[in-house]
Formats: C-alpha cells, structure tokens, sequence
C-alpha cells in the first residue's frame, strides 16, 4: 500500500529536515500546505521531494482538512512539523501497510526537550488515531479541532512505535503559537456559548503553573520545564482573559 504524508507549515526551517528525513522513509508522498513561510521553508520541502502548497490560515483543522485533500493515496499519514517518526514505528508501519490489520492506527506522541534524544520517563504523552485509510476516517474543517473523526464501523488498532514531539524552537516561536491558539479556542467557546467565571479568571494560572510543573513532571527538565510550565500556564489564562476581553472589554455579544 502507497502511503501519503501531509504536514501544514509555517516558518518550520528549523524543525523541517528532522521531521522529513524521518518522513521520507516511509512515506510514497509528502503533501506540504503552508500559510505564508517567509523563511526557507518551501526550499526544504521541495529539497526533500515534497509537494509545496500555499493555503491561506483560517484555522489549524481548515488546513489540515485541506492538505488531506491533495493526498493521492488511500492511506494518510497526519504529522505536525515539529514531530519526528522514530526508527521503531516507521518499520511498524512499513510492516503495517504491507497487510493492515485494521482501518485506522493510534499512535503516541511523547513531548521532547529540545536535545534529547529519547523521551524523559513521565513525558506528556498523546495517543491520537494518526495512520488511517481515507475510507474510514476523516479530517474535517471547522472550528472545534484537528482530531480525526473516525467511522463507527472502522477497526482501529495500536501501533508500538512512538513519534517524537519536538514543540519547543524558541520562546518567540512557541509564544506566538500560543497566542495563536487562544484566538481559535476564545472563537470556539463563543460560538459554543461557554463562559468563565471571575474566579477563574483570577486561579487559572497559578494553577495550571502547578499542574505542569508538577503533575505532568516539567519539574524533572530543570530551568527548561520553569519556563514551559510558566508559558503554558499562561496559555491557559490568556483564553480565559480573551474571552473576558470580548465580553466585557470590546462589548461583544457571547
């Protein structure tokens, strides 16, 4: 079975070349769709055989929904820039395509400190259904997410393999990915009708400041997890702080 791969990108020189010199092992095609790089982006996907789209930014699911679209294979392969197939997984999925077992595969993302080269024990992990045939799940555009959404009657199996989840470049980077996502999510708890109360409002960052270092172990990556664990924590309350800014500050209608 012939696999495609897409990626959507945005000033992703950096992280690019790791993540598709893993990819290229594997992968029959590599669709990539970016929103505007202004870096050297385009010159390294097309280095590494891929096929280079622009799409204008509407959301993160809008231009995964899109990329899927311009996949010519039946079976899709949904990676991010800054996530790298390790060797493990991408014999698994060689082996895989050669008789798939199942319609749609899980796979787990382990987050990376910027050197390291394997996952600290405690990493946050994700199992997300990202190896998949296009019959049996999809990749919608709307507001919500960029999950799939997979078919009742599809059966979904579990590969061994990990991918390594390489998010931090820089604190600029990571920031504006953050803020970023904050307008997606304020966007959605509007169109939802959610809302938050003052006192969270006022808790969320201590609190989430606690639940990264803490609970999910930032504090075993020294000075690195302080600041991951400030900067996400953060993240959290600037949605909150958003959606109070559209409500009481711009007199927007929930």
């Amino acid at each position: 079975m012939k696999l495609s791969a897409y990626i959507v990108t945005l000033n992703e020189e950096k992280r690019l070349p790791r993540t598709l010199t893993a990819l290229k092992q594997v992968a029959d095609e590599i669709i990539i769709v970016d929103s505007g790089s202004t870096d050297k982006t385009e010159e390294i996907a097309k280095q590494f055989g891929a096929k280079f789209l622009f799409h204008k930014w509407e959301n993160i699911s809008f231009q995964k929904h899109f990329a899927q679209e311009q996949c010519s294979n039946e079976w899709i392969l949904t990676l991010d820039a800054d996530e790298v197939l390790s060797p493990q997984l991408i014999e698994e999925i060689k082996t895989e395509l050669e008789n798939p077992r199942a319609d749609v595969y899980k796979i787990k993302i382990k987050d990376m400190a910027p050197k390291a080269k394997k996952p600290r024990i405690g990493a946050r992990t994700y199992n997300l259904e990202r190896l998949y045939n296009r019959k049996f799940a999809n990749m919608p555009e709307d507001l919500t997410h960029d999950r799939l959404v997979v078919q009742p009657e599809a059966k979904v199996a579990q590969l061994k393999g990990i991918i390594h989840h390489y998010s931090y470049q820089d604190l600029y980077q990571l920031w504006f990915k953050l803020n970023m996502y904050t307008e997606q999510l304020v966007n959605t708890a509007i169109t939802q009708k959610r809302s938050f109360s003052l006192f969270r409002l006022a808790t969320e960052f201590p609190r989430q400041f606690l639940v990264y270092y803490f609970k999910r172990g930032y504090i075993f990556d020294g000075k690195f997890g302080f600041v991951m664990s400030v900067s996400y924590a953060y993240f959290r309350f600037l949605k909150i702080a958003k959606w109070f800014e559209r409500k009481y500050f711009l007199n927007e209608e929930k």
